[in-house]
Formats: C-alpha cells, sequence, structure tokens
C-alpha cells in the first residue's frame, strides 16, 4: 500500500456478513494480518443474518466496505444490497460479494458492488478488495472546487448528485441544495472523477447516486428520471459496465 494512500486512511471500517461462522473467521483472520502488514487500524464487525446487519444499519453504525454474501438463509445478500442502496439511500459503503456461485452479475449491477469474489476467498482477494476499497473512499472524499457568488467554495465529490446546464450556468443537485455556478458543462467533464459520467449535452451525473438505468434513462437518488441523450447512449452503457468490475481511477 503506497504512503499516499496510507497516510489518508486513519481508522477503517470493515462489515462482514456470512450465515457460514467459519467463512466469517477466514476473512477476518486476513483482514487482521492486512491490518498487522500495512499498519493500517481495521476495526471488524460480524453479522450471521441480514436482518441483524440491516437493523444495524438503520441505527447508523458505520461501514466503510461490507463483505457480504450473497446466500444468505433468509434476507438474502441482494436483497440487503437493494435495501442499502435504495431504502437507506448510502452509496458510500463499499458492498464486495462473496458467493460459491458466479451467476449474480446481471441481479448485482444496480447495486454496484466493488467486487465479486468466488468461495473459497483467498488472502489476496481480501487485500485487493480492501485496497481498492480505501482508494474509492479517499477518492470520494475529495473536494470540487468552484465559484459561486464571488467566493472561492468546495464540497466532497460524494455529497454531487449531478449536473446540468442552463445558458452559461452550471447548477449543482447535491444531497442538500441546488448551487449555481458559471461554467460549462464541457469544461467540467474533463476535471470530474471517472464516476462521473456525461448522458446529455446538458447533463453529468454521479453514478454513485444512480439507482436505476436502461438504454434511454437514468433514475437517480430521489427518483429523479433523467434522459440520455441518443449521441451518449452507447458510451453510457459501456462506461456503467466497465464501472460495474472494472478498478479504473
Amino acid at each position: 500500500m503506497d504512503e499516499e494512500r496510507k497516510g489518508m486512511v486513519k481508522m477503517y471500517n470493515i462489515g462482514i456478513c456470512d450465515d457460514e461462522r467459519d467463512t466469517c473467521v477466514q476473512i477476518t483472520n486476513m483482514i487482521q494480518e492486512y491490518s498487522k502488514k500495512n499498519k493500517v487500524e481495521i476495526e471488524v464487525s460480524v453479522w450471521h443474518t441480514g436482518e441483524a446487519l440491516y437493523e444495524d444499519l438503520t441505527k447508523k453504525i458505520h461501514i466503510d466496505l461490507l463483505f457480504l454474501d450473497i446466500e444468505l438463509v433468509s434476507t438474502n445478500g441482494i436483497q440487503i444490497g437493494k435495501l442499502i442502496r435504495n431504502e437507506l439511500e448510502n452509496p458510500d459503503i463499499s458492498i464486495a460479494y462473496i458467493s460459491s456461485k458466479s451467476s449474480y452479475a446481471l441481479e448485482l449491477f444496480k447495486i454496484h458492488p466493488i467486487d465479486f469474489l468466488i468461495k473459497p476467498v483467498s488472502a489476496q482477494d481480501i487485500e485487493d478488495t480492501i485496497e481498492e476499497a480505501m482508494r474509492l473512499h479517499n477518492r470520494n472524499n475529495k473536494l470540487f472546487e468552484y465559484k459561486a457568488n464571488g467566493y472561492n467554495c468546495r464540497i466532497p465529490y460524494k455529497e454531487i448528485v449531478y449536473f446540468y446546464s442552463d445558458n452559461k450556468k452550471v447548477n449543482m443537485v447535491t444531497l442538500d441544495e441546488k448551487i449555481s455556478f458559471t461554467g460549462r458543462i464541457k469544461d467540467l467533464m474533463v476535471q470530474l472523477p471517472h464516476n462521473f459520467i456525461q448522458i446529455h449535452q446538458s447533463f453529468i451525473i454521479n453514478m454513485s447516486h444512480m439507482n436505476e438505468c436502461s438504454y434511454e434513462n437514468v433514475k437517480m437518488r430521489g427518483n429523479i428520471i433523467l434522459n440520455i441523450s441518443q449521441p451518449y447512449r452507447k458510451l453510457v452503457r459501456k462506461h456503467i459496465m466497465d464501472c460495474a468490475w472494472g478498478r479504473n481511477d
């Protein structure tokens, strides 16, 4: 783990939800070995049912990375993932699915997992997933800088839902408000992280807040539906598929 990335991460919270207790012990041990080797302080929490995990999440327990078994006995991992993204509206938890099968790719698409691990998982699987989750965590906590009403302002990228242009103004829709500033969408696009994609001449979205996507539309956080214009449809579809399983910046 490089020094810059290690320096940005303080306490890191990892959750494991699997009804196989041996698997939980195995992954916990691998995480602890990673923690010692890289000198990163990691707190591990374990659940054996999706219901217990979800109940704690509703109480605002903080998790940065969740290793989530798909084949949980009652409420399965796919259902829990949808609850995290749609009911709790939490795009910040990095979810890495673990399974004994490899046939879930399409079902997981809307949940935006960062990884899909096949049992038995290896120490290298766990290390790679932690590294990727920490990289995303650090990227999402970086700040977008802009000027509005004569002031230099900054906001974390993760709080931005989408941008849209109106004449010579750019409107930034965040989790809490709409902010307008002078600018152009085409100039804005070149400075944004990889999880921001342009879907229309006048719209850029943050995929972290995208709940659903069809060929023609995206549904964003808050059930906002935006049109994907014809010239962008193939590019948007490819970008989303690449980001679903890729490890791109």
